[in-house]
């Protein structure tokens, strides 16, 4: 806890992000206006029609201190396929 608060917000929507204090993976797809972003291989956005399609990365966090361990920049061609389920 931070200042009376937890370090992080989990995430709601489901159960993709691990317990405090392990790490996560998380792989975010850019491709012309196509984000995805995936978190310990679970698929947590899709996104399309993105207004900026080249400028600078910036990295943040809502709410609580983050820490990164590795960032890796990847040129890709294609986006990941989505898997149906």
């Amino acid at each position: 806890m931070v200042d009376g608060k937890e370090r992080r917000v989990r995430n709601r929507t489901d159960g993709s992000e691990k317990p405090l204090g392990e790490w996560n993976r998380m792989v975010i797809e850019c491709l012309g206006d196509k984000v995805r972003v995936w978190v310990n291989g679970d698929l947590v956005n899709d996104g399309f029609d993105a207004t900026m399609r080249s400028g600078s990365i910036a990295l943040q966090a809502e709410g609580a201190e983050v820490e990164f361990r590795k960032v890796q920049l990847t040129p890709i061609k294609n986006l990941t396929a989505i898997k149906k389920k």
